[in-house]
């Protein structure tokens, strides 16, 4: 229904009008009414409609006035203007204004529903089209942000020299020249577990969409996806004041996050700071030896490594003295049963390292206690496997003497048997979340392969087709097929947008059709973001080939 407000000043034509518009039938809901523009602007303001009527000769404000204070307010409103003067001059005024239509007194019924559903065809023409635009504008950021993704990814495990870092963020238009860095690591929820939960809540939307809103062109912090469920920030700064910076993003996600209005058990893990870009792979690993230490830490929402490590430090110095300010039981299996639920394969050593730090050196100095140590961390990996219905050969054949031989010569052995332990539970872990995931993702990668060339084809329809969510499809999509969903259906269209370009004459525009997008210049926009050059510059080169 379009909102539709008249103003007229003669009682009889205002009540006439109203009669004589069936509203409903026709798609208008006439929300309010005025006798002149200085009444009726208050009540346009309340009511926000989609459509104002109005005469040009009224007292105390007339239309034209009236047009020119709404316009300015609400920009998108369709303006009709009714006059009994045949004037030019008003006509004139009429257009400057931006009035959509003008039509003269007496107006009959048959005049004014063609006038209105003209509009009301503009209207949702206009609609349609912010829609698709819309759409196309998520998925461009989308598609920029996982592009972004995979230059931090490379940035921070040193895969990059200094002058391809340079090279690929000008190409990305990430600014990433600096004195001085830090990163954060940071978990809106620790309890997201792709491998259990499919459903995200529209307040969880809510916050990443506040995340990401906060870093959009922000001045010295970048966002990144880091994993599934949790993101990166790369702050930047001068040396004097890179830890203000780092303070300041804390800050606002801690705001944010006081903001949902329930509780949340939310994660900013604060790496240690680098003076140049080659040392942004310590950084990163700062950030992330801080990141693991969230499994011993329930309720400490900010972690930093600087913390950790003099605790850790404490810890050497004084023989049976537990990290202070860690209010955990180490030993409660439901700390390994959640690490080894949602465990990264990388937080593997640190985790395990600081689990043995937890309990005190004193104790695991003990053979009898180390051994228990041992058993606990075997038994939960074995009690795990098995919820997830798999089995481990090595657990599940090795006798326990075997084992207490292999972790009884010192703390660091039975530390490294667990790392492998656990290693070995994530990897099956994944491997059963892998082949789950495909399961679920084959019809819905099928159905891509077949409707990518439809328009409407979105990541909504294909986790549909999946019968997930889409927050949970677009997870297991990324996991499992190295690249969002995005990048996938881009690479298809492109793939058969080269072909047409290469084998037949249709022109640019005709192809973007046909490959499933409305508008050329977005089609060319992508395919030169993705090929390098523009369809015609890539329809020349072929064809010079081809001589």
């Amino acid at each position: 229904m379009l909102r539709t407000f008249l103003v007229e000043d003669e009682v009889i034509i205002r009540e006439n009008i109203k009669r004589m518009v069936p509203w409903e039938k026709y798609g208008f809901e006439l929300v309010g009414e005025a006798a002149d523009g200085e009444m009726a602007l208050p009540l346009i303001r309340k009511s926000r409609p989609d459509i104002l009527i109005t005469d040009i000769k009224m007292p105390f404000m007339d239309g034209l006035t009236l047009s020119k204070l709404v316009k300015k307010e609400i920009p998108n409103i369709k303006i009709v203007i009714l006059s009994g003067y045949d004037d030019f001059n008003y006509a004139k005024q009429a257009i400057s204004i931006g009035v959509e239509d003008y039509l003269l007194k007496p107006i009959t019924k048959n005049a004014l529903l063609e006038r209105l559903e003209e509009i009301r065809n503009h209207c949702e023409d206009e609609r349609t089209q912010q829609e698709y635009y819309e759409k196309f504008r998520m998925e461009m950021q989308e598609y920029e942000q996982y592009a972004s993704r995979d230059f931090f990814e490379n940035l921070v495990r040193g895969n990059m020299n200094v002058e391809e870092i340079y090279r690929r963020a000008d190409k990305l238009n990430i600014d990433i020249v600096s004195e001085a860095y830090n990163i954060l690591i940071f978990t809106p929820d620790i309890n997201d577990n792709p491998y259990d939960s499919a459903e995200y809540s529209d307040r969880e939307a809510e916050v990443h969409k506040k995340i990401g809103n906060y870093f959009i062109n922000h001045q010295y912090a970048l966002l990144f996806r880091h994993q599934v469920f949790s993101y990166a920030v790369l702050i930047k700064g001068a040396v004097d004041n890179i830890e203000e910076h780092t303070e300041a993003c804390v800050e606002a996600l801690q705001n944010i996050m006081e903001e949902t209005g329930r509780s949340m058990e939310w994660i900013v893990a604060i790496g240690e700071s680098a003076s140049r870009l080659s040392l942004i792979k310590k950084c990163y690993y700062s950030a992330m030896r801080a990141y693991s230490f969230r499994y011993l830490c329930d309720g400490k929402h900010i972690l930093r490594y600087s913390n950790l490590e003099r605790k850790r430090d404490n810890s050497a110095r004084k023989d049976g003295e537990c990290l202070k300010n860690v209010d955990v039981n180490a030993l409660n299996p439901a700390i390994l049963q959640k690490f080894l639920g949602n465990g990264l394969m990388e937080e593997v050593e640190g985790f395990v390292r600081d689990y043995f730090y937890a309990i005190g050196k004193e104790p695991m100095e003990s053979l009898v206690f180390r051994n228990y140590v041992v058993l606990n961390v075997r038994f939960s990996v074995i009690s795990f496997l098995k919820k997830l219905g798999c089995s481990y050969t090595d657990t599940d054949d090795k006798e326990t003497e075997a084992v207490m031989e292999k972790t009884s010569k010192s703390t660091e052995a039975a530390i490294s048997y667990a790392q492998e332990l656990i290693k070995k539970a994530i990897e099956i872990r994944d491997e059963n979340a892998g082949n789950q995931a495909k399961n679920v993702l084959q019809g819905a990668v099928e159905f891509i392969n077949s409707h990518y060339m439809d328009e409407e084809l979105s990541l909504n329809i294909a986790a549909h087709v999946a019968n997930v969510s889409a927050n949970h499809f677009s997870a297991l999509f990324s996991q499992n097929m190295g690249q969002t969903f995005i990048e996938y259906l881009t690479s298809l269209r492109m793939s058969k947008a080269r072909e047409l370009l290469r084998c037949t004459a249709k022109r640019s525009s005709e192809v973007a059709g046909e490959v499933g997008y409305k508008d050329a210049h977005y089609f060319s926009y992508l395919f030169k973001k993705t090929q390098g050059m523009t369809p015609s510059e890539y329809r020349k080169l072929k064809r010079e080939e081809g001589n």
